[in-house]
């Protein structure tokens, strides 16, 4: 342990030292003893944000040591080890400033690792503990590369699991063949499907049989049953172990892949009306609609009913569980977040402002202002009115850049409150960092509040120069007070980009930029290179630096290089060689909702694809599949989503010059049209 340099690999308090520490208050720790900090401690310097979605470069060093751990059968935090490990195999490599070794990939070094202890990971599913095996079991699924390995191990695990005693473990192995030999395996889960004696087990090989054709539509009224019950049994082995997915249980989570069983399932748990039914039905719809393009159409109806009977009956039918909301406020989020689709539903969501808006809200309100300022609705505009003035504190509830982007229409109204918002004595609040972010989308609009704005710009300069430059002209007031950060290092690029915004005198920006973008290398690109392709063809000084940064072998995976081919395509015009960076940003799943400050790379990435034309020839096949797949590119946002799908049509339509032609062999996802 102590040979290798965790302190080049990872974050962790203490620096490296600590990590050969932490493994070894891991391995001592006795039966009972408590011993999850150090294995959070441990997995907090190895993942990139709490999410766990990137890992650091330590990974494949650390998986040797946590199999070992994982078999001392004394220790007490065996079964979150196993969830560690999982962690690692579904993370994407996170390319580290620091990194000694550029273009490794640490999540697939980790991963060959795990298939490397292939061994000792099948002789856990006969551990003694059904955590550690129920674990295992999700761990094997998401190691495809090995499944010849895993399945027949975990298909004789889930075979002594076929007595009338409930068995966890055996349920998560029916699980995982069902994630990795599905089609292969058929045969197999139709004979449990006969001869297990436990509900559970043979719900697990309903959703295997349903995985190993996810494509048909025809539906087993008794196999649909079957599932709903197991998911609306609080008693059920699947509330014992983890899967994949935000607050589902296992069986929710696999019927993910098995688009129409899955709602096939949801339909029928949002025809109850049972608590537990209504929780789970929203927990699966959610899902639906998160994961495919066509849910919202198919399961919106039902939703919005289940709304109005809840609405309309006892309040013992929409009482919360501790601290946890009711159905009714989760199914109007529901609807609120399901994109466009919600437009369909926008009264139902205006019905659920319920009350005077400067008063406490209800917690149904919340979402329901959100949806209808999505949409862009009018009638939500007292509600935000009342946030802004921070009646009963509601401001610090909302996102600004979830409310404000759609109702610049209505700006108007709300320039009042707002000025009164900024005007306010606060200092430095967070939300005053997001309503900034949203304003820049607002442009010209947002310019009565230059002055609000001027008088704090102290606190937040980084931000409000850019929202000073979206407003343009109609920002000249602040024009001395920009011109003064022109002489300070920190904010002279962006003062420079912001004052010929405002001007129209395009002065040193092209040199300041092109300076501050060299000194800084590609690290500084995803800020610098907007701006220079604002300027466009006024910039040509910065194309030698823009194209270094680009071919950069040993550092260019730390870049932007969306951004930097975006400012050489608006400033030369030439196409030639930008479009391979852009195509691989756009490749893998899920793509990101937004950026830092900014719209999402990836979704900067196919804009600028359309922009190259029919000299994107190549990135056509992905950009349809973005624009006209079944399933939603990104992993939670389904307005994220849409923007993306827009975006993408969009592109099509340069790129081949034949509106619609591109995608024709493509069935589309719904009739959804997006404006």
């Amino acid at each position: 342990m102590d040979e290798v340099p965790w302190e080049q690999l990872g974050y962790w308090s203490g620096g490296g030292e600590a990590v050969a520490g932490l493994l070894r208050e891991i391995a001592s720790a006795s039966p009972g003893e408590m011993a999850e900090s150090s294995v959070g401690r441990l997995g907090g310097g190895l993942f990139r944000g709490s999410d766990r979605n990137e890992v650091y470069g330590a990974a494949p060093y650390l998986v040797p040591y946590l199999v070992e751990l994982i078999g001392v059968v004394q220790q007490p935090s065996r079964g979150l080890l196993v969830d560690l490990v999982t962690d690692i195999a579904v993370a994407q490599p996170y390319r580290d400033v620091r990194d000694p070794w550029p273009g490794r990939d640490h999540a697939a070094l980790a991963r060959a690792a795990m298939a490397g202890k292939a061994d000792e990971l099948v002789r856990f599913l006969g551990d003694g503990s059904s955590r550690v095996v129920a674990g295992m079991a999700r761990l094997l699924a998401c190691l495809p590369e090995a499944a010849p390995t895993w399945v027949p191990a975990l298909r004789a695990r889930a075979e002594k699991g076929v007595k009338p005693t409930p068995d966890a473990g055996a349920a998560a192995c029916v699980l995982a063949v069902a994630w990795l030999a599905a089609a292969e395996s058929a045969e197999w889960f139709a004979g449990l499907l006969d001869s297990a004696a436990h509900r559970d087990l043979r719900a697990a090989a309903a959703v295997g049989v349903s995985l190993a054709d996810p494509a048909t539509d025809t539906e087993s009224d008794t196999a649909v049953r079957l599932i709903a019950d197991a998911l609306a049994d609080p008693g059920a082995v699947f509330e014992r172990f983890e899967w994949d997915g935000d607050g589902l249980t296992p069986l929710g989570s696999a019927l993910i892949r098995a688009e129409h069983r899955q709602r096939t399932v949801a339909r029928d748990l949002l025809s109850r009306r049972g608590l537990r039914e209504v929780d789970r039905a929203l927990d699966i719809a959610w899902e639906a609609i998160r994961h495919w393009r066509a849910a919202p159409s198919e399961l919106l109806p039902a939703v919005a009913e289940l709304v109005r009977d809840l609405a309309a009956g006892p309040p013992s039918a929409r009482r919360r569980r501790g601290f946890m909301r009711g159905p009714v406020e989760s199914a109007v989020e529901l609807i609120a977040e399901s994109g466009q689709a919600a437009a369909e539903y926008a009264d139902l969501l205006a019905e659920m402002l319920i009350g005077e808006p400067g008063e406490p809200w209800p917690t149904v309100a919340y979402p329901a202002v959100v949806g209808l300022a999505r949409l862009g609705d009018s009638r939500c505009v007292p509600w935000l009115v009342a946030a802004f003035l921070d009646k009963a504190g509601q401001v610090k509830h909302l996102d600004a850049m979830d409310v404000l982007p759609s109702m610049t229409a209505h700006a108007d109204a709300l320039l009042p409150a707002m000025l009164k918002y900024l005007r306010s004595p606060r200092h430095g609040d967070p939300d005053d960092l997001r309503l900034l972010e949203a304003l820049v989308t607002w442009g010209s609009a947002a310019a009565p509040l230059v002055s609000a704005i001027a008088d704090r710009m102290q606190m937040f300069v980084g931000l409000a120069l850019p929202l000073f430059g979206a407003i343009g002209p109609a920002a000249e007031e602040i024009v001395p007070r920009v011109r003064v950060l022109l002489d300070d290092e920190r904010y002279e690029d962006v003062a420079a980009w912001a004052m010929w915004r405002i001007t129209g005198e395009m002065g040193q920006a092209p040199a300041v930029l092109t300076d501050r973008l060299a000194r800084g290398s590609g690290h500084l690109a995803r800020d610098i290179g907007p701006l220079l392709e604002d300027l466009g063809p006024a910039a040509p000084a910065a194309v030698p630096v823009l194209w270094k940064q680009l071919d950069d072998a040993e550092h260019g995976h730390l870049y932007d290089r969306v951004a930097i081919a975006r400012a050489l395509w608006a400033i030369t015009g030439d196409g030639d060689g930008l479009v391979a960076p852009l195509l691989s940003a756009i490749t893998a799943r899920p793509l990101p909702e937004e950026g830092f400050r900014r719209a999402a790379p990836a979704l900067l990435a196919v804009e600028a694809l359309g922009r190259l034309g029919s000299a994107a020839e190549a990135a056509v096949p992905e950009v349809e599949v973005i624009a006209y797949g079944r399933a939603r590119v990104t992993e939670r946002a389904v307005w994220g989503d849409e923007e993306y799908r827009r975006t993408a049509r969009r592109a099509l339509n340069l790129i081949t010059r034949r509106p619609g032609a591109a995608a024709g062999h493509l069935p589309t996802c719904d009739s959804q049209e997006l404006p």
